[in-house]
């Protein structure tokens, strides 16, 4: 065997842990990974047995156990910086008393500098004040357990637009959260649909952890799979083409400060606005985005949204009290901006 790759001791050391926190190995498995003898990979594992809670999963092989393992995180500042700004947003969002939200974000908090520990554990302390909701909880353990575990799961499931919740047995193949929202789902296969289905944890009213296991399936990609989502809703169709024109000025430059879809394309216009155009599963899902910007956007296409959008502008318009005797059409000239503007 080699001398380990050019690594010092304490390198080695640091590069085992790492590998038995992901595994169990044995220690023929640890010298060849890190070109090692076998001697020195048995003497290496014993005295990381002297700091950390190693586990015997199968004769011989050994891993550490992570259920007892005290972190040891050094983070930069600029590091810990981009830790410390999820951690911020986690507790703001957070609408009950998350013991284990305030645990996460106290151990990250130790990790951290001032003052942006101090920051977290004055957040940290506020959440725990909230409202408690055990069944909440409860849920989400289950849920979360079952996702580790490949456990199948009995949930009971009210819909948004549905009067009577649904039993379906669920196999949670992912725990994923929103892009533009606080809400959190359990992308599942269900037996009832008989596919892959997002669950909204907050529309989820009981769940019981079942003792029957299942497998994620080889091809389950969850990066293929939501490509084309805008936030978390999944479907067979092919995606279509949304396209938006912003108006010049304040609302274009804030278009372009973020990447809202990774297949967005922006082209800047003369009169100083731009068309933003995205492939989309579902552009149902964008509606409470585009209706965000008000007056400073147009849909272009799909023509269904564009109606959906002035038919909403209708609406509000008798909301308010402006009655109107003739209401453009969407295949007419004058767009939703000169609609509002009257």
């Amino acid at each position: 065997m080699g001398k380990g790759r050019g690594l010092s001791r304490a390198e080695r050391l640091n590069e085992m842990k790492r590998l038995y926190v992901q595994r169990a190995f044995s220690d023929a498995e640890i010298a060849e990974r890190l070109e090692i003898d076998r001697t020195t990979a048995y003497r290496d594992r014993i005295a990381l047995e002297q700091d950390y809670p190693f586990v015997e999963e199968s004769p011989g092989r050994y891993r550490i156990d992570r259920s007892r393992l005290v972190s040891e995180v050094r983070l930069n500042p600029h590091e810990a910086l981009f830790l410390y700004l999820p951690a911020r947003r986690l507790l703001r969002q957070t609408r009950f008393a998350n013991v284990h939200v305030v645990q996460a974000v106290e151990k990250l908090a130790a990790c951290l500098q001032q003052p942006m520990t101090e920051r977290l554990l004055q957040l940290s302390t506020r959440v725990l004040k909230q409202q408690k909701q055990p069944q909440r909880l409860s849920i989400l353990e289950q849920i979360t357990m079952a996702w580790l575990n490949q456990r199948k799961v009995r949930i009971t499931y009210r819909a948004l637009r549905t009067r009577r919740p649904l039993l379906h047995i669920i196999c949670p193949y992912l725990i994923e959260p929103a892009l533009w929202s606080d809400s959190v789902y359990v992308v599942a296969y269900s037996d009832i649909a008989r596919d892959i289905v997002p669950f909204k944890l907050e529309r989820i009213e009981d769940a019981v952890t079942t003792l029957e296991t299942f497998e994620i399936p080889d091809d389950f990609d969850e990066q293929h799979l939501l490509r084309h989502t805008w936030g978390i809703w999944l479907g067979d169709e092919e995606p279509v083409t949304v396209r938006l024109r912003f108006m010049p000025g304040e609302v274009t430059r804030r278009v372009q400060e973020t990447v809202w879809h990774p297949s967005q394309q922006i082209t800047l216009l003369d009169d100083g606005g731009c068309e933003w155009q995205a492939q989309v599963t579902d552009w149902r899902e964008m509606l409470p985005w585009v209706r965000g910007w008000g007056a400073g956007v147009e849909v272009l296409e799909p023509l269904e949204f564009r109606e959906t959008l002035m038919g909403e502008a209708r609406a509000l318009a008798e909301r308010y009290g402006w009655h109107v005797s003739s209401v453009p059409t969407p295949t007419g000239s004058t767009t939703l901006n000169d609609f509002f503007r009257g």
